[in-house]
């Protein structure tokens, strides 16, 4: 099966001056959302809308996702500018042409599809702590960025929430989150044409940050570890909820950082699974070494390439007949890692290769490599064997 996103691309392609009517199912899906709070312990697990949209997705003959993870632009010093902060940080200034040259060469080299970070205090969270915090220029900033994307044939996949606190997990927390954060974009996005889908948080499944042995957040050797899943996984749901009341139409993942985090760890309320119309997941091997996927961690320890081919196979056997999106994958070249620059152009076919044809929908690879012609090469332009 090979469902990937035409439909998505076609009805919200760049510059369209159209969007499709809404389904009266969706405004009834959408009515019933207005009267649930975002702790409802009765809702159904999987609202109408997942179900409608997934089915949508794959009545269609969708395009591939052939995408790029953007931190910077390109030669930009990722020590001085780690990530793109849309003009709100003083080290990393805003400069959209060095951004439309980089749209320039992504499109030259079949590049479709751009993932883009939100940083929770850019878009609204630095007001908790500074109430004089103006998030009007980052707003301003990331229209452009999606005007020139667009304007290059590339659909945006933003990151709701990056960089979010990984203690605020609790319902005490999540009325601020939404207010702050969450509605605010949410807000300044719904009618923008060119967003692909909604990325509701860049892996939740990873709680290290709070607690080292909860690196997996199934990690059934601890026990918090389980109680930590279960209410992150409350949380998502919400902003899942708050996705809908702005927005019906487009579809939403989750970037988990394990495919085995949408049904694991047995036993939780609800699965990840329930709350999305597409997977998306993230690999990575054993380098570099502080990416965290080492063998003690990753998976089964089996390796590349039947670690990703089995991840792709584990969500694909829950047969939910979901779309599969690979959006984060990369290996590292140069001085103090394991593969050379011909390994990795032989690896990344090797993985564009499953994902075009072991069910997935694609893969939005992570730019170790600094220049978008070193990343990309030639990937995109030609017909996987």
């Amino acid at each position: 099966m090979k469902k990937l996103f035409l439909a998505l691309l076609s009805r919200y392609a760049p510059h369209s001056t159209s969007r499709a009517l809404l389904r009266c199912g969706y405004l009834a899906s959408l009515l019933c959302l207005t009267l649930l709070t975002a702790y409802v312990q009765a809702e159904e697990a999987e609202s109408p809308i997942v179900g409608d949209i997934t089915r949508e997705l794959n009545e269609q003959r969708l395009a591939e996702i052939r995408g790029v993870n953007y931190l910077r632009p390109t030669g930009f010093d990722p020590d001085i500018c780690p990530d793109l902060q849309f003009g709100q940080d003083s080290r990393c200034l805003w400069d959209i042409d060095a951004i439309a040259a980089d749209m320039a060469r992504f499109q030259t080299l079949g590049v479709n599809t751009i993932r883009i970070f939100l940083n929770y205090y850019t878009f609204g969270g630095a007001s908790k702590t500074d109430p004089n915090y103006d998030v009007s220029e980052a707003f301003a900033h990331l229209d452009a960025f999606i005007d020139v994307a667009q304007d290059h044939n590339i659909q945006v996949l933003p990151v709701l929430l990056s960089k979010y606190p990984q203690d605020r997990f609790g319902q005490e927390h999540l009325e601020t989150t939404l207010r702050v954060h969450v509605r605010p974009v949410l807000n300044f996005l719904k009618d923008k044409e060119g967003i692909v889908a909604w990325d509701l948080f860049n892996e939740p499944d990873i709680g290290s940050p709070v607690d080292e042995r909860c690196w997996d957040w199934a990690n059934a050797d601890y026990e918090l570890c389980f109680p930590m899943a279960n209410e992150r996984l409350y949380f998502l749901r919400a902003v899942r909820n708050e996705v809908r009341l702005f927005d019906v139409e487009r579809p939403i993942t989750i970037g988990m950082a394990f495919g085995k985090s949408y049904f694991q760890p047995a036993g939780t309320d609800f699965y990840a699974a329930d709350l999305v119309e597409f997977y998306s997941f993230h690999y990575y091997d054993n380098d570099p070494y502080d990416s965290g996927r080492y063998a003690e961690h990753w998976y089964y320890g089996q390796g590349f390439p039947a670690d990703l081919t089995r991840a792709i196979d584990e969500l694909y056997a829950l047969n939910l007949n979901k779309p599969i999106v690979i959006t984060e994958l990369g290996f590292p070249t140069g001085p103090g890692h394991i593969r050379t620059h011909e390994e990795f152009r032989r690896d990344l076919a090797i993985a564009y290769q499953i994902a075009h044809f072991d069910k997935a929908s694609g893969i939005v690879l992570w730019p170790f490599q600094r220049e978008p012609e070193e990343l990309v090469g030639d990937l995109f332009s030609r017909v996987p064997e």
